[in-house]
This record gives C-alpha cells, structure tokens and sequence, in this order.
C-alpha cells in the first residue's frame, strides 16, 4: 500500500533482538497494510542502532541507562540521562507527530511512552514473554491495548485493559513458505534428504549448549545421521574453535558441521533445518513455531522472573518442544533427547498443534487494531 501523508506512527523497544524484531515486524505490518510511515527510537548504544543501519526506517537514538544492578552513583548518572531522554522523546515525537506509537519492551520504552503519553498519543505495547517484564507491567497502566504473544500473560496485566493475543509478529523472511527447504538445504551445500540440527545459544551465545553439544557431535553426526549448524555466538566463537580436534576439524571439511559466530542468514538457516536446539527467547521461539520446527528448549536460568522457562514450558505442554533446565544438562543430553525423538512423530504432532497457540493470522490481527487510530 502507498504511504499516507501524516500516517506517521513510532515504534520503540530494544537492547535485545527479542524486542528489536518484533518491532520491526509491526511497523513492516503497518506500512505494508495500511500505508503508515514508520520511525523507530531506541537507544543510541543498543543493538537496534546496529540492525537500523540496515532498514530504511528513521532511527532516533536516545542516551539511556539501567537503574538495578549498579551502584549507587551510576543510578544517579542513568537517572539524569533518562529525564534528558524523557525530554528528547518529548521533543522527537513533536517533530514526527504520531498518530500511534507501539512499545515492545526494553527499558528504552519507558522514556518514549512516558512522553508519548503527556502527548496523548495512542500507546499499545506488545508482550513478547510469558510473564511480562517490569517495564511492560509498568507502562501497560498508560497504554491503550496491550498485545499479547501468549495468553498466558493476561493475568500479569491491569484487569480492565483491553488485552488482544496478537501471537508473535515476524519479519516476511521468517514466513513459512518464503523458501523451500530444498533450496535452504541447498544454500547451505546440504543434499534435500539430509536431515540437519541448528544449535544457537541466542545472539549472545552460550557456554554451556557450546559445550554440551560440542560433547555430542561425534554421536549425533556419526550414529544419528544429522548435519548440525552450531551457531556458537560471536565472542564464544573462537573459544569454541579452539578446543576442535581432528575428528571436529574433519566434519567441518566433509560439510557435515557448519560452526559460526553468527548467522547472517538465520532466516534460510530456519527454513533449512529439521529440529534445533536454542534458548528460549520468545522471539526466537515463535519462529520456530511459525516454520513448524520442533525444538529442545534449554532455558536461560538467569533470565529475568525466569521469563524463558515459562516460554518453554508452554510450548512443552502442547507437544511442540521437550525443555532440558541447564541444570539437567549431563554428557551427551543432547544426543540422547535426540535419540528419544521420531522425526516422522514430531512432524505430525508440529502440523496437527501449530494452531493452538495462535488462531486468527498475526497480520490480520495487528491490522485490525491498528487502523482505527490511523487515517
């Protein structure tokens, strides 16, 4: 659709991919389907700024800083940087006057729809977790709507808020038909039949699935028959590398192992692959879903409220993942959930409950909430 004249909306979150995305996602929705001009703000220092580099949308950086878990001074300095960004945010959304402004988490949220609001500008946030972080439950008294990725998330919110499961939005890349998993397979060098694992630690990485799978190549390669993409995260990368003997080196020359810091084109990656092993960021997780991937989640144990467990186990309950707690992780966890696993199984179990997290399409439900504060 063509781009209204004073369509603008904002869309703000950030720090991490898991609210970056779904960001980008929605404002690809709005632009797409009802012709809105996106602006995105975040943190000038946050990894947003880097994925904006490569989007056509207008990004704002705001100076910002966490107030837990430093000392007191620090809390100080964030405080005064924050009501600058309060400021800014309020000066900024002056400028591009929105008609809509959407938050999807991360404490760059806090400032923007602060202003937001003494600018009476429509405020939605979306919930990508299980159970909400402080700064969604905080903001969800000023906002609109609240949109939810799992219904299980209503009960942490203000009863009286309009609360609509939109499920998770994603970019048009991570749909489920935009390659086939021949010509994914065929990107990556892997033959149609083959069957392929992806292992990611999330965008950071993780030491502790890095050394747990590492430990089960040799298995899961030679007895179990599978290709593995080992995303290991970019600063583990060479620290993985490192440890390779021979037998490792061997597999990575025969293409049987693909090992990388980051994965460029995770979106054909996903499409590629038959089962992975991850983290359980909510982003992540609904792209698996949205590809009909099953998984075996193993949980961030420090995360916040220990948001990932709870994602986890909600995708455990319906069939679609068995969740390993890193404290249950022992030599070779990994080759052996594999090895309890029947592809054949797993594939109908993923096609017949797909469906029960989500119902109407994401698209079609952002839309419709949308337009009503759009021309």
């Amino acid at each position: 659709m063509g781009k209204k004249k004073g369509n603008n909306i904002v869309v703000t979150g950030g720090k991490t991919g898991g609210h970056i995305y779904p960001a980008l996602a929605i404002a690809d929705i709005l632009s797409d389907d009802l012709g809105a001009n996106p602006f995105y703000i975040g943190a000038k220092d946050g990894m947003e700024a880097q994925v904006l580099k490569n989007e056509s949308i207008p990004f704002y950086g705001l100076s910002l800083g966490p107030l837990v878990g430093i000392s007191f001074s620090g809390k100080i300095k964030n405080m005064l940087k924050n009501i600058g960004s309060f400021f800014r945010s309020f000066s900024l959304l002056g400028q591009i006057k929105p008609r809509l402004i959407i938050g999807t988490g991360g404490f760059v949220c806090g400032p923007v729809l602060a202003a937001a609001f003494f600018r009476r500008i429509p405020i939605i946030i979306h919930e990508q977790n299980v159970e909400p972080g402080i700064t969604n439950r905080l903001l969800s008294h000023i906002a609109k709507e609240i949109w939810m990725t799992f219904n299980e998330s209503a009960s942490f919110f203000p009863k009286g808020k309009k609360k609509v499961l939109t499920g998770m939005p994603l970019r048009a890349s991570f749909q489920k038909d935009s390659m086939t998993k021949k010509k994914a397979k065929a990107h990556f060098k892997f033959a149609e039949n083959d069957k392929v694992l992806l292992v990611t630690g999330g965008s950071q990485g993780s030491r502790v699935i890095n050394r747990n799978i590492m430990e089960s190549y040799k298995n899961i390669i030679e007895i179990l028959g599978y290709k593995i993409i080992h995303i290991t995260g970019p600063s583990l990368y060479d620290e993985v590398v490192n440890q390779f003997d021979e037998t490792t080196k061997n597999y990575i020359k025969d293409n049987k192992l693909i090992v990388t810091g980051y994965m460029n084109d995770m979106d054909i990656a996903l499409q590629a692959v038959d089962i992975a092993i991850s983290r359980s960021g909510a982003s992540f997780i609904c792209e698996l879903i949205s590809l009909s991937l099953f998984s075996i989640q193993v949980p961030l144990k420090t995360s916040a409220g220990n948001h990932q467990l709870k994602n986890a186990k909600v995708l455990e309950k319906v069939g679609l993942a068995k969740v390993i707690e890193e404290d249950e992780l022992i030599k070779d966890s990994f080759y052996l959930a594999l090895t309890s696993l029947q592809m054949g199984e797993i594939h109908t179990i993923i096609k017949n409950k797909v469906g029960i997290l989500y119902g109407q399409s994401t698209i079609e439900i952002i839309r419709r909430e949308s337009e009503k504060y759009l021309r």
